[in-house]
């Protein structure tokens, strides 16, 4: 693909609401915690991908990307999990279940045992 065709993809991507897609980034992302899990890190040594795990009201927020878009996990307090999708004022959530919420839940508790 070249620097043209990856522009007008970004471009198309950015006109999507975040509600369409939401999904997609959130299938992503758990594939890379899956691989991670795994031991098949693709980004080097290790899962870098995050950049906090902090203390929010009501749970720790797994913080993956700022600015633009946004993108993070809450681990809330009553063992819900929710994935959040922002851009440009635009939002979407979502509640992990099934085999999404089990592999988070294992990172969640790695998160917890090393208190990174």
């Amino acid at each position: 693909m070249n620097t043209k065709q990856i522009l007008k993809q970004l471009l198309n991507e950015a006109e999507k609401s975040c509600e369409e897609r939401i999904d997609d980034e959130l299938a992503k992302r758990i594939k890379d915690f899956e691989s991670s899990l795994k031991g098949d890190y693709p980004d080097g040594e290790y899962y870098e991908d995050f950049l906090g795990w902090l203390n929010v009201p009501g749970g720790k927020k797994l913080e993956l990307s700022t600015g633009r878009p946004t993108d993070y996990f809450i681990f809330h307090d009553n063992g819900d999990i929710t994935y959040h999708f922002l851009d440009l004022g635009d939002s979407a959530q979502r509640t992990l279940y099934g085999k999404d919420y089990e592999i988070m839940a294992q990172v969640r508790d790695m998160l917890s045992e090393l208190e990174f």
